[in-house]
């Protein structure tokens, strides 16, 4: 993994812990690891939400496809549950970081 996103992830989390207080570093890795795991198996992609995957999948889906918009940045900060999946998909180099 690159040194910026290593940072990046890094700000993510102290970020997280400072707005939600039931921030949890156990569901961090299970998201990452399920982030990781659907990426090799190709199942990430700009789409809408597949009732057949993982909730997490579904919101990385949805990251993906509002990536460019002003609904992102919104997704990010209201629920943890989409901040979990964007640090996944930082982390597996699956979206882009302008930090």
């Amino acid at each position: 993994m690159p040194t910026k996103n290593k940072h990046h992830i890094t700000d993510l989390i102290k970020s997280a812990r400072e707005q939600f207080d039931d921030f949890s570093d156990a569901e961090t890795q299970e998201v990452f690891l399920t982030i990781k795991e659907a990426k090799s198996r190709g199942l990430l992609r700009k789409q809408p939400p597949d009732r057949c995957l993982n909730e997490y999948i579904n919101i990385a889906n949805y990251l993906l496809s509002t990536y460019s918009t002003d609904v992102f940045p919104t997704a990010l900060t209201e629920n943890l549950r989409y901040l979990y999946a964007y640090i996944a998909l930082v982390a597996t180099n699956s979206i882009t970081t302008t930090a």
